[in-house]
């Protein structure tokens, strides 16, 4: 009887999810997408039932639908999350980024999403900035690196594993990158290249807004006891005894101590020392103590 606001409130009425599904689908296919949305928007309170129903239907089985029925409801917070949702699921970076992009509009649309608009707006830039790099690495690097779609900081330190310095430090202050999560990055990179001619510059470079124990305990963990010596110098002067215990470097440790003139220091050595030789040599530097 073409009675539609009337047999979609009936079928709402009837308590019947099928029952309403089936009329909705049956408008949807009838009616056209503006007239479709329509009556379920001006509806009121009686419809307000079909209008969740069909945006659980959509979710589920159509999102060309659920984003038109958000576009006519003016849902735009709603259209953002979906964009992003649908950003997630692409695998080309170019129709990835316009899904972002279209989520930044959505939010700058809505003056109640400053933060989430900020957020996009990085968010389209590092994706942009990504897009580049991985057309300058291509073809240069061992294996396929892929920059688009990663973190800041995993973007900085590719950048590091594929010559790329000057790169990653323009990333860090773009970004806004702290100055000890950018000096960790980099700590972190160089190490895993084998490039210890480089870290030991970067550790020049300025002093280390993360000490230099950091320098030592990560080599250490790393495999690189030896290199991990060269910074135990230039650790606070109460833990160097540690730190070269750490390196396993016992007799440096005890020099330390007597250097500091800390007896005490020198005796846990000697209680914690792996083996009679290295006691012995604990016990001679003990000796010339003062």
């Amino acid at each position: 009887m073409k009675q539609d606001r009337l047999a979609l409130e009936k079928a709402v009425d009837s308590g019947d999810t099928d029952l309403v599904y089936h009329v909705l689908l049956h408008l949807h296919k009838r009616l056209t997408l503006g007239d479709f949305f329509r009556l379920i928007e001006s509806g009121g309170p009686k419809l307000i039932a079909a209008s969740r129903l069909l945006e659980v239907y959509a979710k589920e089985q159509n999102r060309e639908m659920l984003r038109d029925f958000y576009y006519s409801d003016d849902r735009r917070v709603e259209s953002a999350v979906l964009s992003l949702d649908e950003a997630s699921r692409l695998q080309d970076p170019v129709a990835c980024l316009a899904a972002v992009k279209a989520a930044h509009k959505f939010f700058s649309d809505d003056k109640d999403r400053g933060f989430e608009a900020k957020m996009m707006g990085e968010s389209t830039r590092l994706l942009t900035l990504q897009q580049q790099l991985d057309k300058e690495v291509e073809g240069k690097a061992d294996g396929k690196v892929e920059f688009f779609g990663k973190s800041v900081n995993e973007t900085i330190r590719l950048c590091i594993l594929n010559g790329l310095s000057k790169r990653a430090e323009k990333i860090k202050d773009e970004f806004k990158v702290p100055e000890k999560r950018f000096w960790f990055l980099k700590l972190y990179a160089l190490t895993e290249l084998g490039d210890f001619e480089a870290l030991e510059a970067f550790s020049k470079s300025k002093r280390s807004p993360i000490g230099y124990e950091a320098f030592v305990r990560h080599l250490v963990n790393a495999g690189h006891s030896r290199d991990a010596v060269a910074y135990v110098p230039r650790c606070d002067g109460p833990r160097r005894a540690e730190m070269y215990v750490l390196c396993g470097e016992w007799r440096m440790a005890g020099n330390t101590c007597k250097e500091r003139g800390d007896k005490k220091g020198l005796d846990e050595l000697r209680k914690k020392c792996p083996n009679s030789m290295i006691a012995r040599e604990l016990d001679q530097i003990a000796s010339n103590m003062k």
